[in-house]
């Protein structure tokens, strides 16, 4: 009973910590804002740090990160949705399940196709980013979310972070198409993954604490991919291209660890918001088109 009663106090203690309005600047020690991006007292940069239902979840999670596990749980919903949808009832639902929906039920989920995305159908290289084929297809790229996410994310900050996770998951998807044609159907987070690793590389060669270990481990990751992409048959011309505009794009965000100018902060939060306005958009052209089919 007392164990219980232990347990229930830390949980509360944990709750009436998501009240707070207040935390400390990492350089001067003041007490600001929970909202504020900059120090008001030195000028450097607070980061992002969640607060509310966000702030509890990351103190029972320790690596909790907000963008990270909404996108987890997001393909997980859609692959389940895709599957009870389309599953035929003839036995064969447990064989579904692991090589995933046919190629024309992909391509009126959202699927990317070349040929469609040239026609006008644009918002199919964002869709595609949370549609999975089969349930191995999206475990493995969810254990790769799960490890490289979370760190991406506390180097970045949610904003940059979306950015960058939809940006290089086009990219990928842009890849493929020139190279495998206009008329393969592909799908997947892979490519953004891939992008994960490849910004996290650039990034800890810029100025990531403990740089060396993390630039390793990513490397590693990326051989691993890139060697099951050749004989997995996975999409390597998607990891390829996800990976080389991640790599590109941790050239251009700021150190976190610098004061930012205001401007700078408000393109970060432009692009974060458009980029949010834009996978939802293509979230609802997705189903309006699946319906129309």
């Amino acid at each position: 009973m007392r164990e219980a009663e232990t347990k229930l106090d830390f949980i509360e203690n944990l709750w009436r910590g998501t009240k707070v309005k207040t935390r400390m600047c990492p350089s001067c020690r003041a007490l600001v804002g929970v909202s504020e991006k900059v120090c008001p007292l030195c000028g450097v940069a607070m980061g992002y740090r969640p607060s509310g239902i966000g702030k509890f979840l990351q103190n029972v999670f320790p690596t909790y990160a907000p963008i990270s596990y909404s996108i987890l749980t997001i393909n997980f919903c859609i692959f389940l949705l895709m599957f009870i949808t389309e599953r035929d009832f003839t036995g064969q639902d447990l064989l579904q399940l692991v090589s995933g929906v046919r190629g024309p039920d992909l391509v009126r989920w959202g699927a990317d196709v070349g040929l469609l995305v040239a026609q006008g159908d644009w918002w199919r290289l964002v869709s595609a980013i949370f549609i999975h084929i089969g349930i191995i297809h999206l475990l493995f790229n969810s254990y790769a979310l799960i490890f490289i996410g979370p760190i991406v994310e506390d180097l970045l900050g949610r904003e940059k972070f979306l950015v960058l996770y939809i940006a290089t998951g086009v990219a990928g998807f842009l890849v493929s198409n020139w190279y495998h044609g206009p008329m393969t159907p592909t799908a997947g987070a892979s490519g953004a993954i891939f992008g994960l690793i490849g910004a996290g590389i650039g990034l800890a060669s810029r100025w990531a604490a403990g740089s060396a270990f993390l630039k390793q481990q990513l490397i590693h990751w990326a051989i691993y991919g890139f060697a099951f992409g050749a004989f997995g048959g996975a999409n390597n011309a998607a990891h390829f291209g996800g990976f080389l505009s991640g790599l590109a794009l941790a050239y251009l965000f700021p150190n976190p660890h610098r004061s930012q100018s205001s401007f700078s902060n408000f393109v970060w939060t432009l692009l974060y918001w458009l980029t949010l306005m834009i996978s939802l958009a293509s979230f609802v052209l997705a189903a309006v088109s699946r319906a129309a089919w």
